[in-house]
């Protein structure tokens, strides 16, 4: 499914973090026989018509694996800062007007339903944030309206994204899904082997 009927949706896969706990490369781990950054652009490359992935750590070496899949790359070059410049960065870089999909790029279990799930909440409710939760926690990714672009750019470095994911309760449809794996992320060697022992035959 593509999103429509009220405007685009841009994805954004943040991909920039140095990986420092997992102590590799976590972006180009092997999951069944592809690096798992490659997994998260396949699913939301096929959904929507723009896809920009936000490189930072090691750049070099994650472009190229990305050039197979219908997105493109981004390099944040204030990536040390934190995950929020990364968001920044990669909404000056999509179309002015689209609304937001925010992935994270250590999530390579994403599913296509649930990304179709999430879109399709856009064009059924009015709030202009939409977060997956399962088991009534929240997860990613989050459908964030192009309403909030300028505070998006404004925020300050040191506040984060969650000023506005966790400032506007009122503007926000919390949207339960079925899969768990829209809460889990891939931080540490033991979260690895968890996907590596998880991922299906």
């Amino acid at each position: 499914m593509r999103a429509d009927g009220t405007g685009r949706v841009a994805g954004i896969i943040l991909a920039a973090g140095m990986s420092t706990r997992m102590g590799q490369l976590k972006q180009l781990l092997p999951l069944g026989g592809r690096a798992a950054i490659e997994w998260i652009a396949e699913v939301v490359g096929q959904r929507l018509d723009e896809v920009v992935v936000v490189l930072g750590h090691r750049a070099e070496e994650i472009a190229p694996v990305l050039a197979a899949y219908p997105v493109r790359w981004v390099v944040n070059a204030d990536y040390q800062t934190g995950m929020l410049s990364s968001v920044q960065c990669a909404v000056r870089a999509v179309d002015i007007e689209a609304d937001y999909l925010i992935c994270l790029g250590d999530q390579p279990r994403l599913s296509g339903a649930v990304v179709e799930q999430v879109l399709q909440a856009r064009t059924q409710v009015d709030e202009g944030i939409i977060i997956p939760t399962a088991n009534g926690k929240r997860g990613h990714p989050v459908l964030i309206r192009n309403a909030y672009r300028a505070e998006i750019l404004g925020l300050p470095l040191d506040v984060g994204l969650n000023a506005v994911t966790r400032g506007h309760p009122e503007d926000t449809y919390e949207l339960p899904v079925a899969e768990d794996a829209i809460l889990i992320d891939m931080d540490t060697p033991a979260d690895y082997r968890r996907e590596l022992e998880q991922w299906p035959e």
